[in-house]
């Protein structure tokens, strides 16, 4: 009789500590969940206030701000421009129409343009924009949609539909990033009023507008020789 209430005993002590056990994981996991949201919708607070409520919409940032900016851009509708310290644009990729032959130098990530379709091609095109083409290659970085690693040649391939070609940098920005400082600017703009040069640290003005669009953010940024 007493062995048996010694094993009820240590039975019952066994399955309090494996329920304490996943109360404390379940609480470890609902905190990392949290965290994570709250960090979101801090990051999300600090830029709009610093674009509409401080004086200046100005501040010199590195790697650890460009990256995570860049990362959203499709996700969150950014429109990124990238100037040389001079204020000249900082080539990215060019695109090459292929009736007229007319070749552009593209400096800014826009997530407006339609010549990137699915979810896939926008996250490889930010792999192949950062890293270049050897980066991406080792690393097996590039993947189709259905996850399966890609070449670089393929993917570039799958970008030149229509009248654009891309032609993308092999290079890639990530070494220009990690190895200088920036002077970030803010602004907004509608897509219908989208301009060249955009994102100079000044909302347009927007009081005689009664269209319907959605402000989209325009951010710029320019080599800093400081």
């Amino acid at each position: 009789m007493e062995n048996a209430a010694d094993a009820l005993k240590m039975a019952t002590e066994v399955l309090l500590f494996i329920l304490a056990l996943g109360i404390t994981i379940s609480s470890f996991s609902q905190a990392r969940e949290t965290s994570e949201i709250v960090l979101g919708y801090t990051d999300r607070d600090y830029v709009t206030q610093y674009v509409e409520d401080l004086e200046t919409t100005e501040r010199v940032v590195g790697i650890e701000t460009i990256i995570p900016t860049i990362y959203r851009a499709y996700k969150e509708n950014y429109k990124i421009y990238f100037y040389d310290v001079d204020g000249n644009p900082l080539e990215l990729y060019k695109i090459k129409n292929a009736q007229t032959g007319v070749i552009t130098s593209i400096n800014a990530i826009d997530s407006t343009q339609d010549i990137l379709g699915d979810d896939w091609q926008k996250d490889n095109f930010i792999m192949a924009l950062l890293y270049g083409k050897e980066a991406v290659t080792t690393k097996s970085l590039l993947k189709d949609k259905y996850g399966q690693t890609i070449s670089w040649e393929d993917f570039s391939t799958s970008l030149n539909t229509g009248n654009s070609i891309i032609d993308l940098n092999e290079d890639g920005i990530y070494g220009i990033i990690s190895s200088s400082k920036f002077k970030e600017y803010f602004g907004v703009y509608y897509p219908s009023q989208a301009r060249e040069g955009a994102g100079e640290g000044e909302e347009e003005n927007t009081n005689a507008q009664t269209t319907t669009e959605q402000k989209m953010r325009v951010i710029s940024y320019q080599k800093y020789s400081g």
